[in-house]
């Protein structure tokens, strides 16, 4: 079986004045499949493993958002229906759909991986990428992690960080 992953990342301000991300080609990924692992037990794992990373490093620990975490899952469900390309598409969108419900945003940066990964090889790949590095050590309070599964055992994972 060949493993396919990919990491990329997106900073923005608000003002976000963001450069474009270019596009990773893939082939459109099946329907959404009935899970094997529970997304929010794989959610939390992500989380308390970004946590102690945080708390190694001296940081805060990231609050989970639930609001958050439902615009993340509907950027992995449209990755891996293929509605949306692997990557930061849509991100100043899903900002300001989270603006409009929680207020004033300072920052905003996020995190997007896919490939049939536990949730402790997905932060790992994320700690060795200094971008998601950045992200992951940022002065932000809360985060928001979807998972979307795929039949071929593909998983898409977004995890968007706020200030």
């Amino acid at each position: 079986m060949v493993i396919r992953i990919l990491f990329c990342l997106a900073v923005a301000t608000f003002s976000l004045s963001m450069t474009p991300h270019p596009a990773v080609p893939h082939a459109p990924a099946p329907a959404i499949f009935p899970l094997v692992a529970s997304p929010t037990s794989m959610s939390s794992d992500i989380l308390r493993f970004v946590n102690q990373h945080r708390h190694a490093m001296g940081l805060k620990p990231l609050q989970a958002n639930s609001f958050i975490s439902s615009v993340a899952l509907g950027h992995s469900r449209d990755m891996l229906t293929g509605r949306s390309a692997f990557g930061h598409d849509g991100f100043k969108d899903r900002i300001n759909t989270i603006k409009r419900k929680l207020g004033t945003i300072h920052v905003a940066a996020e995190n997007v991986a896919s490939g049939p990964m536990s949730a402790r090889e997905v932060v790992d790949g994320w700690l060795k990428s200094p971008g998601h590095r950045r992200n992951i050590e940022g002065d932000f309070r809360l985060t928001g992690i979807g998972l979307a599964y795929g039949r071929n055992g593909m998983i898409y994972f977004t995890q968007i960080f706020i200030r």
